[in-house]
């Protein structure tokens, strides 16, 4: 135990009682003795007190008469336990053989008080030549309940019997029954002690398990921040929700290093600089310094000062440490998620930057093989002019040649101011295309008419089955776009190495739906490319295509007009897309 144990008895039992104390081995164990008054006069508390040593952690008192006027215990009293027996013999022998010894009639006596029986005698007022007739008057008899503390008891009891003429005799009682009342006693001591101390541990656990729940409540705000500004707020509000700090400082740790602060005390910036583990007290000593670390990389640190409850201040440091885990979780993954941002939006910008190029491929390419033929033409008649053989049917000719390919490369460069002006609204004004009444045939009609001589070239033919009234609400771009992108696969995949194929363009709508269906009859897709037909960067023709067309169509169909696109087909059968977008 970690404060001694106080027994006070009588001076008639002191001896007995520090014996078995000693031979029990009770190295936490004082034996204090009280003097021997039998209650005239009674013991006070001032009197124990004053008795008692210092650091005495739990009293036992044993007695009888001499405990009878004590009271209450006072306040500031050690904790302490009365064991009143109803014969002070009782606390050496068995209670049944004093009380038998009683009721015959035997004066009973203890070796302590045998080995001073003369001043016994003197205190009860009588010389030993006197005393005899007054025990003679109550006592038929002189008992020593023999302890076996002095060898010399049974010669001063045949001087008291000689001295006084009352015939003796001694009974040896040991020290077993004192060793066992003193153990039993102890023991319920000693089990009070450690349940006492058993409910505080158990109340400063719940304590301590209500500030981690606590904290914990309040730390799930973390998961909410989105910035590192945000994490830090949040730890900062709940440290001084949970300690009240006058002082709360965060210095932010970016590689290595911590960030200057002008806000910052030189003693407390000098100290958090020079934290060399994972805490320290502060200069002041009412607070404490906390290193807010990922994976062995400081990320801040943190001053709590000038404590409310200073006395609490390892308490609150070791809830701090608890949590200082999520503080720094919480500050990594604002960090992180800063970082990712960054990352997508310069991999936003790369796609963005593809995706202006493939959809402005298509048409800058067309309008290249028109201007070539175009050039070409011109060669030709130039030479046939030149060489005085050209007829009015060959200018002609060129004339219509020439009005088509000027017509054709007009329509794709206007197309593709379009698309630059769609990509502008996107990408700098943040902005969403105007959706505005839409003819769908025309504009079929419209994205048909800007693939010129490559349908020629392909062999293909288009069939477009839509009513020529038909109106949607959309935007102009986005169904170029998804219309150019179906077609120039066709042409690329579908039709590749045949010199012919059949596209066909259906297209319907109610009030609540507007229904798209184009199907080729080209050599048609795997189930593996069905799969992925719409995944990023995915091409069977990666020397000539960048995987975006079909991604891009359907991030436009999904997302831009909140419809939805299935792809269908097989090896041989064609392809077939079926798009539904809503009204």
């Amino acid at each position: 135990m970690s404060a001694p144990i106080g027994i006070l008895c009588c001076h008639n039992f002191h001896r007995e009682v520090s014996a078995a104390v000693a031979a029990e081995g009770w190295a936490d164990v004082a034996v204090l003795a009280f003097p021997a008054r039998c209650g005239r006069p009674p013991l006070a508390w001032d009197e124990l007190r004053g008795i008692l040593p210092a650091d005495c952690g739990h009293v036992l008192v044993i007695g009888r008469a001499c405990l009878g006027a004590l009271g209450e215990v006072p306040s500031g009293f050690p904790p302490l336990r009365l064991l009143k027996q109803q014969q002070c013999f009782h606390i050496v022998a068995s209670p049944a053989l004093v009380d038998h010894a009683i009721a015959d009639g035997a004066y009973l006596m203890t070796p302590a008080w045998l080995a001073d029986w003369r001043g016994r005698l003197a205190e009860m007022g009588f010389q030993p030549e006197t005393a005899g007739e007054f025990f003679k008057d109550f006592a038929s008899s002189l008992l020593l309940l023999d302890t076996g503390i002095d060898p010399e008891s049974a010669t001063r009891l045949d001087e008291l019997t000689h001295a006084i003429g009352v015939p003796a005799r001694r009974i040896r009682v040991g020290l077993d029954h004192t060793r066992l009342l003193l153990a039993k006693t102890l023991l319920e001591v000693r089990l009070d002690d450690e349940r006492r101390l058993r409910t505080a541990d158990e109340r400063r656990h719940r304590r301590e398990l209500a500030d981690h729940a606590s904290g914990m409540d309040l730390l799930a705000q973390l998961a909410r921040t989105q910035s590192e500004a945000d994490a830090v707020a949040a730890i900062e509000n709940v440290f001084r929700m949970l300690f009240a700090p006058a002082t709360l400082h965060y210095l932010r740790v970016d590689a290595g290093q911590p960030l200057p602060d002008a806000e910052l005390p030189d003693d407390l910036l000098a100290a958090m600089r020079d934290l060399a583990g994972s805490w320290a007290w502060t200069p002041s000593g009412t607070g404490f310094l906390l290193r807010i670390a990922r994976e062995e990389q400081t990320l801040g640190l943190l001053a709590v000062d000038e404590l409310a409850f200073p006395e609490y201040r390892e308490r609150y440091l070791n809830l701090a440490l608890a949590m200082s885990g999520v503080c720094a979780l919480a500050i990594d993954n604002a960090r992180t998620r800063k970082r990712l941002v960054e990352t997508e939006k310069m991999a936003s910008l790369g796609t963005l930057v593809a995706g202006v190029a493939h959809e402005i491929n298509t048409p800058l390419g067309i309008d290249l093989a028109a201007t070539s033929t175009l050039q070409q033409q011109l060669t030709e008649i130039a030479a046939r002019f030149a060489g005085r053989k050209m007829t009015q049917s060959d200018l002609q000719a060129y004339f219509a040649a020439a009005t088509a390919e000027t017509g054709l490369i007009r329509a794709n460069l206007e197309r593709i101011g379009k698309l630059v002006d769609t990509f502008r609204q996107v990408a700098v004004l943040g902005g969403t295309p105007t959706r505005r009444r839409l003819n769908l045939r025309a504009l079929i009609d419209e994205v048909v008419a800007s693939f010129g001589t490559r349908l020629v070239t392909a062999g293909a033919n288009v069939d477009i089955r839509c009513a020529p009234a038909l109106e949607i609400d959309g935007v102009h771009a986005d169904w170029t776009t998804v219309l150019s992108n179906l077609i120039a696969n066709s042409l690329h995949h579908g039709f590749a190495q045949r010199g012919h194929g059949l596209i066909v363009i259906s297209a319907g709508a109610d009030s609540r739906l507007l229904t798209l269906d184009y199907r080729d009859d080209g050599a048609g897709m795997s189930a593996e490319v069905r799969q992925r037909i719409f995944d990023p960067f995915f091409s069977t023709d990666l020397q000539h295509g960048m995987g975006l067309g079909m991604h891009l169509v359907y991030n436009l169909v999904t997302q831009r007009m909140g419809g939805r696109i299935v792809c269908g087909g097989a090896p041989g059968e064609g392809a077939h897309f079926h798009i539904e977008v809503p009204q």
